[in-house]
Formats: structure tokens, C-alpha cells, sequence
């Protein structure tokens, strides 16, 4: 008996026509990755830079109200000094009196209640010093109710007997009228204030410098 072999056609696809095929090319999934990478980069830099920059703000703004704290302080008991000149009572000097290397400036203040205002000797010695990064206030004779306490911590170190400059690079810069009748502070400080601010810190640790003429309405050069 006679063996049938069947042989089975095996059906290839043709690629004659490859609109028909529906596939994608190396070029086109390269591309496609670039673009996304792209993408997700902008992204993560953006919120890169955002987060920095609000760091960057509430650090300086901790500052400025650090500094800003230190500047009402001293406004407030400047306005209330008093003192002659003339008679070795003056309002306003530099701190301390005593020869020696100055650290801030003080000013007499009458705690007394009554007041005594033709009598110096019993006024109060309120003084602002700055030691190392912290600036402080204290008070020496009838200090009735005043509060000795540090003030700020974000000051960078050093007094200076100047005009706050341009470009400062101490913290504390005290100028008392040759009269007692009024003083130039200026205050520099920074989030870290230990570490010197650079191109590359200046949002991480951000400086601020703030100045002003502090005037005593009670001093006397007649």
C-alpha cells in the first residue's frame, strides 16, 4: 500500500507591504527616552531651585528679625537716656568706659520712680556688648525692673568703632557722638554666623546687615 505524504504549506509573512506592520524603531524609543528624561531633569530641578530658595528665605528672615529684635531694643532705651556732657554725665558712651578694648556702646537711663533728672549719679548703666557671635544687654546701678539678657546669637564676631561699611566684615559697628547725643550702630549677622558666607553658601547661609541713628532726646551740652 501505497504511503500518502501530505506536506503542509507553511505561510510566511510577506514584507512587501510594511505599512501593514506596526512597530517601533530603535531611533524612535531613544528619542522618546531623551524626551522624557529631559522632562523629568526640568522637573527635579525646578523643584530643586524652589526648595532652595524658600529655604533661603525663611533663614534670612530669621535674621532680619534676629537683627531687628536687637535695633527696637536699643531705639527703645536710647530715646529714655539722659545725661550732661559738660559735667562728665554723658548719655551715650563706649562700652566699657574703663581704657581697655571696646565692645559696645552704653547709655544712662533714670530707673527712678519719681525720676531724678537733675541728679545723674543714680541714673542706670544699660549696656549692649557683643561677645563672640552673641550680642547682649545688661545693666549695671538702679535698674529697677530692666532684664539682662542675650539678644541676638546670629551676630558675626567683632566690634568695630566705624561706620557700618559697604562690604562689612564684623558684626557690632558702634560711632557715639563726640556730644553723647546720639550713635550709628550697624549689626551684620547670619544664619550661621561662625561660617563665612561665599558665592556657593549665600542661600544656605545668607548675611544681612542692617544700620541706623539711634538719637537721645534728654542729652545735655549746655
Amino acid at each position: 500500500m501505497a504511503k500518502t505524504i501530505k506536506i503542509t504549506q507553511l505561510k510566511f509573512l510577506s514584507f512587501k507591504n510594511p505599512k501593514n506592520i506596526k512597530a517601533v524603531s530603535l531611533v524612535e524609543l531613544m528619542v522618546s527616552i531623551a524626551v522624557v528624561g529631559t522632562m523629568v531633569l526640568s522637573f527635579y530641578s525646578l523643584e530643586t531651585y524652589s526648595h532652595q530658595q524658600v529655604i533661603s528665605a525663611d533663614r534670612r528672615t530669621k535674621v532680619q528679625n534676629s537683627l531687628s529684635f536687637c535695633m527696637e531694643h536699643m531705639t527703645k532705651y536710647v530715646q529714655q537716656a539722659g545725661g550732661n556732657n559738660n559735667i562728665n554725665y554723658p548719655a551715650i558712651t563706649l562700652y566699657p568706659v574703663a581704657s581697655g578694648t571696646k565692645t559696645g556702646f552704653q547709655i544712662r537711663v533714670d530707673f527712678n520712680s519719681p525720676q531724678t533728672p537733675a541728679d545723674f549719679s543714680d541714673d542706670a548703666l544699660v549696656y549692649y556688648t557683643l561677645a563672640g557671635n552673641t550680642l547682649s544687654t545688661g545693666c549695671t546701678g538702679t535698674c529697677g525692673t530692666f532684664l539682662s539678657e542675650d539678644l541676638s546669637s546670629k551676630i558675626v564676631a567683632n566690634f568695630n568703632n566705624s561706620v557700618l561699611p559697604d562690604s562689612p566684615t564684623d558684626g557690632f559697628y558702634v560711632v557715639v557722638d563726640s556730644s553723647g547725643n546720639f550713635v550709628d550702630v550697624g549689626l551684620v549677622g547670619r544664619y550661621t554666623p561662625a561660617e563665612v558666607t561665599t558665592p556657593a553658601t549665600r542661600l544656605t547661609n545668607p548675611q544681612v546687615a542692617m544700620k541706623t541713628r539711634l538719637i537721645c532726646n534728654n542729652s545735655s551740652t549746655n
